[in-house]
């Protein structure tokens, strides 16, 4: 494996476990402190904060993807390479893992008690109402991504926050629904910790983390693309006419 790419493979784990870590970290926080309706606040401002930090610091070694719903979408648009997708994506999952070990380690049964910060369908929530809330919400955190990180006229040094804020913005409006994962990174490690100290897990519901975030990424990207595309065209059209 090329030097290069071992290094960006350290970094997406590295930034995803920021992500996680002080994602699920605010999740157990706020349960543990019965912090009620703020709780939700409190929560979608760590993901967001966290990951624009990661943004910050490690975006420019892996290009910060922090996410396979991301990496996907980037990837079915000739942004990145599809070769390195799955090694992504594994460095990703880890990430997630060990962030929930992290958690875990730091709050001990308390972690448990909370749930690990895990994600999952609110009281009364179908199936396909989780769908719609994961699909939704990442296409509002890949958009972001597109339009603020990708586009060449992208303004420059606001990408992290931007995009931390989409992710927090989400967060804020279906996390009553899933906990607003839109990313398996995210759901699959506390789950995975939760599985393995013989806490029970609801791997039912996981198809809809899996699936439906990558469903919203995709058609964020493409229709990201087709309307720049769209809007340049018809820009050099009336710049010829």
């Amino acid at each position: 494996m090329h030097v290069a790419l071992v290094r960006r493979l350290f970094a997406e784990l590295a930034g995803t476990a920021i992500l996680c870590t002080f994602g699920i970290g605010a999740a157990v926080a706020v349960t543990a402190a019965s912090a009620g309706g703020g709780g939700l606040l409190i929560v979608a401002l760590a993901h967001g904060l966290a990951l624009a930090v990661a943004i910050y610091a490690f975006g420019a070694t892996s290009g910060g993807h922090f996410n396979p719903t991301v990496t996907l979408a980037l990837a079915a648009r000739g942004k990145f390479a599809w070769r390195e997708v799955p090694a992504y994506l594994v460095a990703q999952l880890l990430g997630g893992f060990l962030a929930a070990v992290l958690v875990y380690a730091a709050y001990t049964s308390t972690a448990l008690d909370a749930g690990l910060g895990a994600t999952s369908f609110g009281p009364s929530v179908s199936f396909a109402q989780a769908m719609l809330a994961e699909a939704v919400g990442a296409f509002i955190l890949v958009i972001a991504v597109f339009a603020l990180a990708v586009s060449p006229d992208a303004p420059r040094g606001v990408h992290g926050f931007g995009i931390g804020l989409a992710l927090a913005t989400q967060i804020m409006v279906f996390g009553p629904l899933t906990g607003a994962s839109v990313n398996l990174a995210r759901t699959l490690g506390p789950d995975v910790v939760l599985s393995l100290t013989g806490r029970s897990v609801p791997w039912a519901q996981l198809a809809a983390y899996l699936v439906a975030p990558v469903v919203g990424g995709l058609a964020a990207a493409f229709l990201h693309d087709l309307v720049t595309r769209r809007a340049s065209a018809k820009t050099v059209t009336t710049k010829q006419v």
